[in-house]
């Protein structure tokens, strides 16, 4: 599967969970596995990933310190953003040369991967938080786990990155191992 696509199947599980009944069960302080968010602030962390990285597929600026805010439930605020982002991704020269994610310059392949960690982590987090399960293509659990695996060590013990890696059995779904590995337990309910 191309990286475009990989990045339109978790975007299009994400869209699945986030316009999912159980979603609208939730309220905007309700807990999810990621310390220091609940469903509010993960999803507008969710939606300023999005929006950065759309702005950097497409060679364009991200203005430091802009924020987007989440001013629409998750099920109605996602699925045009989500979409849009799939679209961005897909474009022909997407994958090509570099991309400014956060301030510095990346190869391109390196923004898609971290998008699709990004999309996959926490979608994954929304799932648990509305009491969900998900399950992501194949492909695309075994593509982020290896850029969880290899931003990992970088982003743990920092604001906003990973939190300690939670062990999980050697027989662990790939999803499991992948939730670990970022920190998360992948036993958590709310």
């Amino acid at each position: 599967m191309t990286t475009s696509k990989l990045i339109s199947s978790a975007a299009d599980t994400v869209t699945a969970v986030v316009t999912a009944p159980p979603m609208s069960a939730v309220t905007k302080e309700s807990p999810t596995p990621s310390s220091g968010f609940d469903v509010h602030g993960l999803c507008e962390h969710l939606l300023n990933s999005i929006h950065i990285s759309r702005t950097a597929v497409r060679r364009e600026s991200w203005p430091a310190g802009k924020v987007v805010v989440m001013d629409q439930p998750p099920w109605v605020k996602f699925p045009p953003e989500l979409a849009s982002l799939s679209a961005a991704w897909a474009a022909p020269d997407a994958i090509e040369g570099e991309v400014q994610l956060n301030g510095r310059m990346l190869p391109a392949e390196l923004g898609a991967g971290i998008t699709l960690m990004e999309l996959v982590v926490h979608g994954w987090e929304l799932a648990r938080a509305s009491g969900q399960t998900v399950e992501f293509d194949d492909e695309v659990l075994e593509v982020a786990l290896a850029q969880v695996a290899g931003v990992a060590p970088s982003l743990r013990g920092r604001p906003g990155g990973f939190g300690p890696e939670v062990p999980v059995p050697a027989e662990a779904s790939t999803l499991d191992r992948l939730v670990g590995l970022s920190g998360r337990d992948p036993h958590w309910k709310p």
